[in-house]
């Protein structure tokens, strides 16, 4: 199988990572409830062919048409190993290579999700050969393997099982390599990795922790030489992402001399990781979050006054009161809630910019009748009945509910995390309150789309 792939062990020789040839077969086509039933794969690595195959029980039933088409059945998967059971001898070889497959993003899918099941991380930049097959021979209208392997006359045992597809595309590679040249293999095969290849010359600590990244939800920490943290970000597709950067910006990759990675079950994981990871380096700042709330001070006469503020990143002693998307909004709530509970508007100080401060209150002033408090200036009366209304608070932007439990949960791994929010602000475990943007910004698309996660908490 391998003695007739000279010329390609050779051309993959001069990379400087191994190349790996790979194929799956699975229960069916479905990323979420589809499993492995077989790996088939040939890694390329310094001249030397290494072939790897191995059936593996999905531990659910293969679909009847499935079946059919590859001749794998229940009872020939019963006694194969598990997938965790299989890592230790299939990720060394997987890790670090370029992954080769006809419909790349399909087995590469399946191998991101069944080792996310097995809590394991994974990523690896992946060519796509249908994809390639179309570049180097555009005169074609079919590129699937049946076509290829009819086009160009490839020898093949079993069609639709792991090795032999794989010995199949292996045969095509080559012969693409020698009717096309090294050139144009080269150049159109950078034009379709997805995700894509690390750039060349990295430094010898970011190579090594590339391969152990995932390519799912994560953050990455990124430090200098010194050891000092120059950023830390977070991801939906860490690997794919990274990869990007590091592509993206050399010149600001080069004070890269490390980076670390972090696994997340989701989105709103991810964020919160960050926020306390930049919180234990010491990199946030009291930036603007882009909303604004309520803040609560005594005037010169000690009247509880509300004070509408930009909403700051970083960590408080008392969550936001409102999360508002703009003053004016803020302003028109309040002005509402306070009519509602008979509160003063000239002692809230919440008049309309029109209206000196120093002028008569203005529902007295229209001839209506005030609060109490307003009406003998009895600010202790002012205070406990603002205070009494507060429970009744508008939220703004926020929701019905000014404390939510979310609840974020990995469907493959079933790992999940639980936290407590109050009007934008996440609960620490100190019992301080952290503001951020992007964490706003993800609950309320979680709000917004009833993520099931999403509960009332009081």
């Amino acid at each position: 199988m391998t003695a007739n792939l000279d010329n390609l062990a050779q051309f993959f020789r001069q990379w400087d990572k191994p190349v790996v040839i790979l194929d799956l077969e699975t229960t069916g086509g479905n990323f979420q409830r589809d499993r492995i039933t077989e790996i088939a794969f040939l890694h390329f690595w310094q001249g030397e062919i290494t072939p790897v195959s191995h059936l593996v029980n999905p531990t659910i039933p293969i679909q009847a048409f499935v079946s059919q088409l590859t001749g794998i059945d229940d009872a020939m998967v019963r006694d194969a190993p598990l997938w965790p059971e299989l890592l230790p001898d299939v990720l060394p070889y997987l890790r670090g290579s370029l992954l080769i497959a006809h419909n790349s993003r399909f087995d590469y899918t399946f191998l991101r999700q069944e080792c996310r099941r097995a809590g394991v991380a994974f990523a690896a930049s992946a060519l796509c050969s249908v994809q390639l097959s179309r570049k180097l021979y555009p005169q074609f209208h079919k590129h699937s393997l049946d076509s290829i392997i009819e086009r160009h006359g490839l020898p093949i045992d079993l069609r639709h099982r792991a090795m032999s597809d794989v010995a199949a595309l292996a045969q095509f590679l080559q012969l693409a390599l020698h009717e096309k040249g090294a050139g144009a293999w080269t150049q159109f095969a950078g034009q379709l990795y997805s995700p894509r290849l690390p750039p060349p010359h990295l430094p010898p600590k970011v190579q090594a922790a590339l391969p152990l990244f995932s390519d799912d939800f994560g953050i990455s920490i990124w430090r200098n030489a010194a050891g000092e943290v120059l950023n830390i970000l977070p991801h939906e597709h860490a690997y794919r992402e990274v990869v990007a950067l590091l592509c993206r910006l050399p010149a600001w990759a080069a004070g890269v001399a490390e980076i670390a990675f972090e696994t997340a079950v989701g989105s709103l994981h991810a964020a919160v990781l960050c926020a306390e990871r930049r919180l234990e380096f010491g990199g946030v700042h009291n930036e603007a979050t882009s909303y604004h709330t309520v803040r609560w001070a005594q005037a010169d006469n000690g009247a509880l006054q509300a004070q509408i503020r930009p909403l700051s990143a970083g960590c408080f002693s008392a969550p936001p009161c409102g999360l508002f998307a703009y003053p004016k909004q803020a302003k028109r709530l309040l002005s509402a809630w306070a009519a509602a509970h008979g509160l003063c508007p000239r002692l809230l100080n919440i008049l309309p910019t029109s209206i000196p401060a120093d002028a008569p209150c203005p529902v007295v002033a229209s001839g209506q009748t005030c609060s109490d408090a307003c009406m003998h200036n009895d600010i202790a009366t002012h205070n406990r009945a603002v205070q009494a209304a507060l429970a009744d608070f508008p939220l703004g932007d926020w929701g019905k509910h000014a404390r939510l439990q979310i609840t974020e949960t990995d469907e493959l791994s079933q790992q999940q995390h639980t936290w407590l929010f109050h009007s934008g602000a996440l609960q620490r475990h100190d019992g301080r309150w952290y503001v951020d943007k992007n964490i706003i910004q993800i609950i309320k698309h979680k709000i917004k789309q009833k993520h099931e996660g999403v509960q009332a908490a009081f």
